[in-house]
């Protein structure tokens, strides 16, 4: 590599040159050479000097057209009566006339605390922040829900930096499942999916690199899709992994979630992610289904919808969501599918797929700020990321030890088995080619399995033991996790209750929760996932079966 600047002045002393050299482990013996090291990197500082003198280069923040009002933190108690779902409260509505009588005019939208928001701190759930991380600009989509008339009423609450299945992880507090507090809302976009479920909002933001969408969807009973790789811009959003960010929307129905993708899926020009998908815009998700409102067996007669046998069998997977799943997959042929078994032997490995190809991503993420992504990045929350202190890993830890494990875990992985995240994140394509081919090759239209492999769990406190808070999470993302890597569109969707039968909660018995379905489609083809549950939908109230 060039050498574009040498300094008018040395800014590195020897010392720097010889310790930067023994934190990766080598030495420079020769001190004619320590002596023309800190000339070299002395212009690095001289480059930094002029990029740190420019403006930073980032998406225009218009103030006068989409105006922030009553920008708040909910006390705790106000908090805690909706379900401690919020991290800001906020009221953003276009002031464009356009704009207001678009596709979304009078839409609540609650986005992700993930999600850039201009102005409104950003808490990504945790308590290690030495300052507010306040975004300077909008979220891709955030500018578009606001251009299609969609009123921001806040930033919904999220897990500790999005790494938990569970609801138990946030440093302020604990989210509530509205259908049985205490309860697990589902993770890591569990504020998300309590005010959907709570009635709060109608539709809402989530993220998901490994079920994040679904699984709050599968606990609270509502629709969660998780898009195709690419197909909605993550610009200004935070990131664990390049190769899994998803983002996408939740609600209580699937028009309205067929409504909100449209506003948001398309090419923004600035993802590097997006080269697939189609123009912002293209693709009209929603209009189609009403043409199936009167008749919504239309919709999937002739379906060739598969059950993936090996998303049945794995351990800790409730037997009753098995058996819940098998009659959702009856009912499909009712209204004129044909349902067949489908067997994907490699689905059993995508679990261990994502795991090694996106852990060590997560750990230099998350501890070095190291993201090789084109695109717009965010300085301050980057910087604020690059230094870890013992208080900051002992705040984290507190709360959310699958968080302190994936950051342990991936460092781990880097020094002890080099070169076996790439070969992960090639296993990962051969993954999504063993999806891929039925449906190009066998002619399967959709494929369903269980999402979530049981209903909701109670609740963990930050007081207990590390094993016990690990054990809610272990097995939950094994059939969510996969897409994620291959990059499948998948959607959950409720199909059915359940009794409450976790071992301690024996006086929760005559508590029923929610059991979720999940459909996958071929890459891009979110509207036929989208035909098959509005079908389902409209055709069975979930609540009685």
């Amino acid at each position: 590599m060039s050498v574009v600047k040498l300094p008018d002045t040395i800014t590195v002393s020897p010392s720097q040159v010889r310790d930067t050299a023994a934190r990766i482990g080598i030495s420079v013996p020769n001190s004619e050479d320590v002596d023309a090291y800190c000339i070299l990197i002395s212009g690095l500082d001289a480059c930094v000097a002029l990029i740190d003198a420019e403006d930073d280069y980032v998406p225009h923040l218009d103030l006068q057209r989409f105006p922030r009002v009553d920008i708040h933190r909910p006390t705790a108690a106000e908090n805690a009566a909706e379900y401690n779902a919020w991290a800001y409260k906020v009221q953003i509505v276009s002031t464009s006339p356009a704009d207001r009588v678009g596709p979304l005019a009078g839409v609540s939208v609650a986005i992700k605390d993930t999600v850039n928001i201009g102005g409104v701190p950003s808490l990504l759930g945790t308590d290690v922040f030495s300052k507010p991380f306040v975004p300077a600009y909008d979220a891709t989509i955030v500018t578009r829900i606001l251009q299609a008339g969609g009123t921001i009423v806040g930033k919904a609450a999220c897990e500790n930096f999005s790494v938990a299945p569970t609801s138990f992880t946030n440093a302020h507090a604990n989210v509530q499942n509205p259908l049985a507090p205490g309860y697990s809302a589902g993770g890591s976009s569990s504020g998300s999916g309590a005010l959907l479920c709570a009635g709060t909002v109608r539709v809402a933001i989530g993220g998901d690199q490994g079920g994040s969408i679904r699984l709050p969807a599968s606990y609270c009973g509502l629709v969660g899709l998780k898009p195709t790789f690419g197909l909605v811009p993550y610009t200004g959003i935070a990131s664990l992994s390049a190769i899994i960010d998803h983002t996408g929307p939740m609600s209580r129905t699937v028009l309205d979630n067929a409504l909100l993708l449209n506003a948001i899926a398309g090419k923004d020009g600035l993802d590097d992610r997006q080269i697939d998908a189609p123009a912002h815009g293209a693709v009209d998700y929603y209009t189609p289904l009403l043409a199936y409102q009167s008749d919504p067996k239309a919709a999937v007669k002739g379906l060739r919808i598969g059950l993936l046998i090996e998303s049945l069998t794995f351990a800790g997977l409730d037997p009753r969501v098995v058996d819940k799943v098998k009659e959702a997959a009856n009912l499909f042929r009712a209204l004129g599918a044909e349902v067949v078994d489908v067997s994907i032997p490699m689905h059993e490995l995508g679990g261990a797929i994502w795991t090694v190809a996106n852990r060590q991503a997560i750990s230099e993420q998350a501890l070095r700020a190291q993201n090789p992504r084109l695109g717009v990045h965010d300085v301050a929350l980057n910087q604020e990321l690059s230094t870890w202190t013992q208080d900051k890993f002992d705040k984290l830890q507190r709360h959310n030890p699958a968080a302190t494990n994936a950051f342990l875990g991936g460092q781990y992985l880097k020094d002890k088995y080099p070169g076996m995240t790439d070969k992960a994140i090639n296993l990962s394509r051969k993954l999504k080619d063993a999806y891929q081919a039925v449906f190009t090759n066998e002619g399967i239209d959709l494929l369903i399995l269980p999402c979530t492999p049981t209903i909701a769990n109670y609740t963990s406190s930050a007081s207990d033991g590390l094993m016990d808070k690990m054990a809610k999470t272990i097995g939950i993302t094994q059939n969510t996790a996969p897409f994620n890597v291959s990059g499948h569109p998948a959607l959950s969707l409720p199909i059915g209750i359940l009794s409450v039968i976790e071992p301690g909660r024996e006086a929760d018995a005559h508590l029923k929760l929610p059991v979720g379905l999940q459909i996958v489609g071929g890459l891009f083809n979110e509207s036929l996932i989208y035909r098959a549950a509005f079908a389902w939908e409209q055709s069975y109230n979930w609540r009685q079966l």
